[in-house]
This record gives structure tokens, sequence and C-alpha cells, in this order.
């Protein structure tokens, strides 16, 4: 499932993802539902992009719920680290989440950081999409 989103925040989506993977070495990134929609993906890898959003909906929803009971307030991230790599979940609203991957360990913080700064952004630009909208 995807979400259809209107010609300007495609294009303000883009020039945001564009940006991020100039800035890092990312093999993977998307921007996904809670509910495991695509807003939108790239992978150089041959990851399907419909099941990689649900696996990602369910990581962000289950961190959720973890980091409530366990009282750490309400959820900013989920990082899951491989022996060959890293994935970083980072939550954009209370609808939306922007994933990316990469297999580069060396540059985890980095690649994070600058996830993190497009990450207001890119919020701001999905703020225009109606909820009924997926």
């Amino acid at each position: 499932m995807s979400v259809r989103v209107s010609e300007s925040v495609a294009r303000g989506l883009s020039a945001e993802l564009q940006a991020i993977t100039k800035e890092a070495k990312i093999d993977t990134l998307a921007i996904i539902t809670t509910t495991g929609a695509r807003v939108a993906f790239f992978s150089k890898s041959r990851a399907d992009s419909s099941e990689l959003s649900a696996i990602a909906a369910s990581l962000i929803n289950s961190g959720g719920l973890a980091s409530g009971k366990l009282g750490f307030g309400e959820l900013n991230d989920v990082m899951l680290r491989g022996n060959n790599g890293f994935l970083i979940l980072r939550m954009l609203s209370e609808r939306f989440v922007l994933v990316g991957g990469t297999k580069n360990i060396q540059t985890f913080t980095k690649s994070a950081s600058i996830l993190v700064a497009h990450a207001a952004k890119i919020s701001e630009i999905l703020s225009d999409v109606p909820e009924d909208m997926y």
C-alpha cells in the first residue's frame, strides 16, 4: 500500500531525500506511515518496499509500546544494528516515520545525525498531507 501525495509535497520530499543521500552514505531511505504504507522508498539492495514498510511499522509501533510501558515517554527513534549495517527509524509525527539504513557501520553516528537534522523539515512538508490520504 502506498500514499499518494500532492505534487508540491512530492517535490519537497524529493528535495529533502536527495539532500540526505548527498550528505550521508545511505543505502535505504524511506518515508512510511505508522500503519506501514509507503510514502517514498529507495533502496540499493533488493529490499522489498512493501515488506520493509510493514516491518518498519511493526518495529516503530512495538518500540512505542515498550517506551511507554517503561516510562521513557514518547518514542523518538528505533535503532537496529546488525553485523553488516544498521537501520534507523525516526518518528516524524504521529503518522509518519523516516527510515534510513546503510551497510557502512563507520558512518552510523553521522548518518543518524543527518536523518535527525532533516526530520523537522520533512515533518513540516508532510503536515500538508490530509489524514484521509492513507
